[in-house]
């Protein structure tokens, strides 16, 4: 099967990074080359991994005609049988350039973003019509995206949950204690992490708010909050919030870490405060580490977490129901274990990396096998 992967995202996030490791992966039985921006930050990333790779640009996304022409003529030469897409704007550049070409090769679209209005106008349902197969993260997703491109659409869209790999290394007690001692912690500390890029949406300062709360009963938790700020500044705002409330000798701020795995073993909860994630890939991160989580009911994360059985749910953007939660994993030890334990089950399992490609190398062969060119 030969493959072509179209990410002309310039960005380096989550999604960009999932094309990345996908088309690495898929490169192991198949034939593949990823097209990609020349300034984009996938271009440097490409430049150095086995990966064929081809530059292009474009100026007009909802109708890239030249660009779609030159994407036909390589579809053609390299003898293409599938495209596989990830950014929403690659969407029109796709659809032409398999409407222009001989070939015309299978369609399928990964679907990472969440979706907010109706795709029943004649221009969505063409550029929706060449495609074969959406591929969605969370079920959630795959419903909404039925209900906005309509019931024609039934057999094309799967959802297929992300995998996350297992953390390189288990941290000895040992390891843990050091670890926390470094940071600014005890080895008797309740400590909730909470990784995110730092922005409003991602909730911090619910978690803050909830520590705050904690303290006025009576229960000391502390906190480590990791990740960059979108925003110049905003940590700082965080950090005033927790001076101003009188607990922030209680939270550590650190940066951007590559490895988050490894920091959220020292942790005896990880917290994901987002208003409405449309996945949440933090949690699985954490489940495979060990770790207890807690995460906002809202988006795609009810269904990686089942409530006080694989994880505890509170509800979105109130940090009084935060606080209830982390106090019951705060006051019990055993039930503590008992989700983590569980919650590492379920994500060895439902949200395992290799069996993640392994199930989207096998989707993509049978899309292929079954396309009518």
């Amino acid at each position: 099967m030969k493959i072509l992967t179209i990410c002309l995202s310039q960005d380096l996030g989550g999604l960009e990074l999932y094309a990345y490791r996908s088309a690495l992966k898929l490169t192991e039985n198949s034939e593949l080359v990823f097209v990609a921006h020349p300034q984009g930050k996938l271009a440097d990333k490409l430049a150095t991994s086995p990966i064929n790779t081809y530059q292009m640009t474009t100026s007009f996304y909802r109708f890239p005609l030249i660009s779609a022409f030159r994407l036909a003529r390589l579809i053609d030469r390299l003898g293409i049988d599938l495209i596989h897409m990830h950014w929403g704007k690659d969407l029109a550049l796709a659809a032409l350039a398999k409407k222009l070409s001989r070939r015309k090769p299978a369609l399928v679209y990964t679907r990472q973003m969440n979706v907010t209005r109706s795709k029943k106008d004649m221009y969505h349902q063409f550029l929706y019509g060449e495609m074969d197969l959406m591929i969605t993260i969370t079920k959630l997703l795959a419903d909404l995206y039925l209900d906005f491109l309509g019931d024609a659409f039934k057999n094309r869209i799967k959802p297929l949950y992300y995998g996350v790999s297992k953390p390189a290394h288990e941290l000895s007690n040992e390891e843990i204690s050091t670890s926390r001692k470094e940071i600014g912690f005890d080895d008797n500390d309740f400590i909730a992490g909470c990784f995110g890029r730092l922005e409003h949406g991602k909730g911090q300062y619910l978690l803050i708010e909830a520590i705050k709360q904690a303290a006025d009963e009576g229960t000391i938790i502390k906190a480590l909050i990791v990740g960059h700020e979108m925003n110049p500044g905003y940590r700082n705002e965080l950090k005033a919030k927790a001076d101003e409330l009188g607990i922030a000798n209680n939270i550590e701020f650190k940066d951007f870490m590559p490895d988050p795995q490894n920091m959220m073993q020292i942790c005896d909860c990880i917290v994901l405060t987002t208003h409405a994630e449309t996945f949440g890939l933090v949690l699985p991160e954490a489940m495979r580490a060990g770790v207890a989580v807690i995460g906002s009911k809202a988006g795609g994360v009810p269904e990686i977490i089942d409530h006080e059985d694989t994880g505890l749910l509170f509800e979105s953007k109130n940090s009084t129901d935060l606080k209830n939660q982390l106090l019951k994993l705060e006051s019990d030890a055993s039930f503590k274990h008992r989700l983590a334990t569980n919650g590492k089950k379920k994500s060895d399992d439902l949200f395992n990396e290799e069996k993640h490609f392994e199930a989207l190398s096998s989707i993509l062969e049978n899309v292929a096998a079954t396309h009518e060119h």
